[in-house]
């Protein structure tokens, strides 16, 4: 099979994780999602240290409602190994109702972009700095806060995306009946604005997102149980 590669060369903002600000072995979760303000399924979140790696996985099940929109499935799944007290990205993939792709990291600075069921298109991504998955960026968000930094390069559904946070600290929101303490984490991308936020009762959990286009919520996420955390 000859596969076309592709180089690119990019400037992206530097970032370092330790892996000794790990604060959990292990976490267990499961939140309800809802598009356009309408619940349409549950999301399970997983993150799992053995040894030397972590394996992060989140997997969307939805309902009727998200079956007939044909988004009632979506799975990440994230592997990060830990060397020398730092975080390595090893591979990453995405997969839902319409497509799926690899990330293969040669190393923090280089990565391979794999597409299609039959991986006939491999995009090589180089760069001066770190390049992130979703997954990756958020157990740098979780264990990195307050140190972290304003921009991020992503790599999300198939392209490199530069997305620049503002942070606020000693937040609170409410979810149902329960309340929880964090800090907050917000980006624009073209006329969508996405916020996270993240308990530090709960080891920095992601408890709550949302995404905003045009100011209409589109997307929401909420924390509905917490299983474990150790």
């Amino acid at each position: 099979m000859i596969k076309k590669i592709l180089f690119i060369s990019l400037i992206i903002s530097f970032n370092t994780c330790c892996a000794s600000d790990l604060k959990y072995s292990y976490i267990e979760a499961v939140y309800k999602f809802y598009y356009k303000n309408i619940k349409a399924g549950e999301m399970f979140l997983k993150i799992s240290k053995d040894n030397n790696q972590l394996i992060i996985n989140t997997t969307y099940k939805g309902n009727i409602l998200a079956s007939l929109a044909n988004r009632d499935f979506r799975e990440e799944i994230s592997t990060i190994d830990i060397k020398e007290k730092e975080f390595h990205p090893k591979n990453y993939s995405y997969k839902d109702n319409k497509a799926s792709y690899k990330i293969l990291y040669n190393s923090k600075k280089e990565a391979k972009l794999v597409e299609g069921i039959d991986e006939s298109m491999t995009l090589l991504i180089q760069s001066k700095y770190e390049i992130h998955d979703p997954l990756y960026l958020l157990i740098i968000l979780m264990n990195k806060y307050p140190n972290v930094k304003n921009e991020y390069h992503t790599i999300s559904k198939g392209r490199l995306k530069k997305y620049s946070y503002t942070f606020k600290d000693n937040q609170k929101i409410a979810i149902n009946d329960d309340s929880f303490i964090g800090y907050s984490a917000e980006y624009t991308s073209g006329k969508k604005t996405n916020y996270y936020f993240f308990s530090k009762e709960h080891k920095n959990l992601m408890v709550y997102t949302s995404i905003l286009k045009n100011n209409k919520e589109k997307l929401r996420i909420e924390l509905s149980k917490v299983i474990l955390i150790k």
